[in-house]
C-alpha cells in the first residue's frame, strides 16, 4: 500500500532538505549514500518511484535523467581531497544542470552523514568574475568569491553524470532520491561548468544512490534499507575522479556504520 506523501507548504518540493531553511531546534539534514550495482539501484528505484515523484528537470529521451556538471574547487596542495583542517567538511562547488545558463554556487558543511548548504545562482556570462576577484561588490555570487580568495581555492576538477531524482514528503520529514550514474571526471583549473563528454570513468557498472531527509529516517527509506540490505558507505565523486585520472591516490573509504549508531555520532566519511 502506498505510503501517503503530503505537501511541504512555502517550500519547493523538489529541493533537497539540506537547502531547506533551518531554525534552531528544528531536525538536523541528512544524506547517507550507498553504493549499488545497476540490478540493485532499478529494484530500488521501482519501490520509491510507486510513492515519490519524478524531479522537474526529467529528461524522457534520457529515461528520465537528467545532466549535471559540478566544477569542485581546492587549494593548490588539495587541502579539500586530504580533508586538512577546516577543508575536512566543506566542499565549494559550482553546478549546471543540463545546457541551463543558471549556475547554482553552493557551499556543503557535512559532519557525518549530517548536512548543511548554502547555495546561490549566478548566470554563467558571471563565471569570468571567479578569474579576476575584487570587484564588484554587489552580486549574488559575492560571498562565494570571498570564500574563494579567504581559503585560496581553485577550480580542481570538473565531474559530469546522469541523475535520477525523486521527490516527496511523508508526514515525518520531505525526502529526495538521486542515483547518479555514468559518472566520470576531467581535471581543470578554469572556471568552466559545460558538460563533456570523455574524462575518466568511476564507478563503472554501479550506481550511487543518495537518500536525504531530515531528522531520522522515515519509514520509507528505512523500510526500503532494510528490504534491500542496503549498507551505507562513503562515495567522494571528486576524490574517485581525480584519482581514476592519476591527480591524487584514493584515500581509504567505503566504510558505513550500523544502524545502531545515531547519525549525529557518525565521524567523517568519504562524501
Amino acid at each position: 500500500m502506498p505510503l501517503a506523501v503530503v505537501p511541504m507548504p512555502d517550500t519547493p518540493p523538489s529541493e533537497s532538505p539540506s537547502l531547506r531553511a533551518w531554525t534552531r531546534g528544528q531536525p538536523r539534514a541528512y544524506e547517507m549514500k550507498f553504493l549499488l550495482s545497476e540490478s540493485r539501484a532499478r529494484d530500488v528505484e521501482t519501490i520509491l518511484s510507486r510513492h515519490l515523484s519524478l524531479d522537474p528537470h526529467a529528461d524522457p529521451t534520457l529515461d528520465n535523467a537528467y545532466r549535471t556538471t559540478t566544477l569542485y574547487c581546492d587549494t593548490p596542495a588539495f587541502d579539500v581531497f586530504h580533508r586538512v583542517g577546516r577543508h575536512a567538511r566543506r566542499k565549494l562547488r559550482l553546478r549546471r544542470y543540463s545546457e541551463s545558463r543558471q549556475i547554482f554556487i553552493e557551499r556543503k558543511h557535512k559532519r557525518g552523514e549530517r548536512v548543511r548548504k548554502r547555495r546561490s545562482v549566478i548566470d554563467e556570462l558571471e563565471l569570468n568574475r571567479f578569474q579576476d576577484v575584487g570587484g564588484e561588490s554587489a552580486w549574488s555570487g559575492r560571498w562565494f568569491e570571498e570564500l574563494v580568495v579567504q581559503h585560496e581555492l581553485r577550480p580542481a576538477c570538473r565531474v559530469h553524470y546522469l541523475r535520477t531524482a525523486y521527490f516527496g514528503a511523508t508526514a515525518e520529514s520531505p525526502l529526495r532520491v538521486t542515483f547518479d550514474r555514468d559518472v566520470r571526471g576531467l581535471p581543470t583549473h578554469d572556471w568552466n561548468v559545460d558538460p563533456f563528454f570523455g574524462g575518466s570513468e568511476v564507478c563503472v557498472g554501479e550506481v550511487i544512490c543518495e537518500f536525504k531527509f531530515h531528522g531520522a529516517m522515515p519509514g520509507l527509506m528505512k523500510s526500503v534499507v532494510q528490504s534491500q540490505r542496503l549498507a551505507p558507505c562513503g562515495v567522494s565523486k571528486y576524490r574517485r575522479c581525480l584519482a581514476a585520472a592519476g591527480v591524487m591516490k584514493m584515500p581509504k573509504e567505503g566504510w558505513g556504520w550500523p544502524e545502531s549508531v545515531p547519525f549525529e555520532q557518525r565521524g567523517e566519511s568519504d562524501a
